[in-house]
């Protein structure tokens, strides 16, 4: 019986992917390369590689922990004016709470995902936050979310996870956990194929949908 529910936060209650993606854009427009839609919406986004990746792959002379900290920069200036949840992602912690723990997994920084759930006014509803400085490999490695399950001495079987990308319906299944795709505009060709269920937005979860997992 499903008895915790651990969510992502960019792109599925949070709408910051287009913001990570422009913030990564013009930062290498900054060094001199261009950084294509689909690169990043591939790299990043469904297969939860990162700067050191693309540089390796592109054959690129960066320093990818210069080029992160620019990002970083420009990505924290476009949370203070451009910041907003996806449809229906506070309605549906709401909808939650009263029935499940709610967690939070996210691969960003500590900091950014402080300020966002903050902001958006979500903090309260997670009894724990996890984040990319919790564990050493990101998704699609199960880490993160056997992390949670470690430090609250959860079941993975009585967790499901909510998830927006590939790489995080992969991180549910080897972690031995449930799990529901919820693809955005970025992440609607990913391969869901792993997940229990996929649906279109947060307000069609239901409890009746987590009961029958």
């Amino acid at each position: 019986m499903i008895k915790t529910i651990i969510c992502d936060m960019d792109g599925l209650l949070s709408d910051t992917e287009t913001l990570h993606l422009k913030a990564y854009q013009q930062t290498l427009a900054h060094f001199g390369h261009t950084l294509t839609d689909k690169t990043y919406i591939d790299l990043w986004i469904r297969d939860g590689q990162g700067i050191a990746e693309y540089a390796f792959k592109e054959k690129l002379d960066l320093d990818p922990d210069e080029v992160r900290n620019h990002k970083l920069k420009i990505f924290w200036g476009m949370l203070q004016t451009d910041l907003g949840e996806m449809p229906f992602a506070t309605n549906f912690l709401e909808r939650m709470s009263g029935s499940y723990q709610l967690l939070l997994a996210s691969s960003s920084y500590s900091k950014n995902v402080l300020f966002v759930i903050e902001k958006l006014g979500m903090k309260h509803f997670f009894e724990m936050v996890a984040h990319k400085e919790s564990v050493e490999i990101p998704k699609p490695s199960p880490d993160i979310f056997l992390y949670l399950a470690n430090e609250l001495k959860i079941n993975p079987s009585e967790c499901v996870v909510i998830e927006d990308a590939e790489k995080g319906i992969k991180a549910a299944h080897a972690a031995g956990m449930k799990s529901i795709a919820v693809p955005n505009n970025y992440t609607a060709d990913n391969d869901f194929s792993l997940a229990d269920r996929i649906v279109t937005n947060l307000q069609k979860i239901d409890i009746t949908m987590i009961k029958s997992l």
